[in-house]
């Protein structure tokens, strides 16, 4: 299949998955998660629970603890060029079997918007400076290289049929905002934004600081102690997940 990449025209995932040489890049985590082009190419599986846990794998494959790896832009630019492929409209869960047994199902959730909230949470890693994020600069400089084509990406499905879906991406694009080619779009972006930050989704605390940053009073805002739909934040458990 062909998937869409913004205005560039298409891309092939297996032939994006070419462009990088995979056993040259350094990844976390070997014993823990599966290779980082079979956890790319089980994004686009059939089955939406093998496609779940591919996104629960993302994480401890490229961007572990917060930490930017080289094959952590190649990854993120994989993810980009997906995100409006249909299989990605798939209710997935991410959680794992002991999560479930320990604190409840979880809802279900468009991997579309999965996918979106692991590039907002990478890019927001990305925005920092000193000492923070960790990892090599050049893998830093790497992701914050490749922040016009995530914008580009995440921008297609802000009209997108799902409300989740739709707000997963704007929220995805707000720290890809921080890229100064990028902040001429925040006036087109305000009045959606601020309808973000007056509702009752789990991104308003988002939309909030975003508003705050850009230099707008947000004392009216009603704003949440955290950041709501963190799965780790909801679960007050004493053990700790077998990672």
């Amino acid at each position: 299949m062909r998937i869409k990449n913004g205005d560039d025209g298409f891309v092939d995932p297996q032939e994006l998955l070419l462009r990088t040489d995979w056993n040259a890049v350094e990844h976390c985590c070997p014993n823990v998660a599966p290779a980082t082009p079979l956890i790319l190419l089980q994004l686009l599986d059939e089955d939406p629970r093998v496609q779940g846990a591919a996104l629960r794998d993302l994480n401890p494959a490229v961007t572990h603890q917060n930490t930017f790896y080289s094959a952590t832009a190649p990854a993120a630019a994989f993810v980009a060029a997906i995100l409006e492929d249909p299989r990605t409209l798939a209710e997935v869960s991410d959680r794992t079997p002991y999560e479930d047994a320990h604190y409840g199902a979880q809802p279900r959730f468009p991997l579309r918007a999965g996918l979106m909230n692991w590039l907002r949470d990478t890019a927001e890693d990305a925005h920092h400076t000193a000492e923070w994020p960790p990892g090599e600069q050049a893998d830093i400089d790497a992701f914050r290289a490749i922040r016009p084509t995530l914008f580009d990406a995440a921008r297609q499905l802000l009209a997108d049929d799902s409300q989740e879906v739709r707000e997963a991406a704007l929220t995805a694009i707000l720290p890809l905002l921080t890229e100064p080619d990028l902040a001429h779009h925040i006036p087109a972006l305000h009045d959606e934004v601020r309808a973000l930050a007056v509702g009752d989704g789990p991104h308003r605390g988002r939309a909030i600081d975003a508003l705050a940053s850009w230099g707008e009073d947000t004392s009216l805002y009603p704003r949440p102690t955290r950041h709501v739909g963190d799965v780790w934040a909801d679960m007050a458990a004493p053990d700790e997940p077998p990672f």
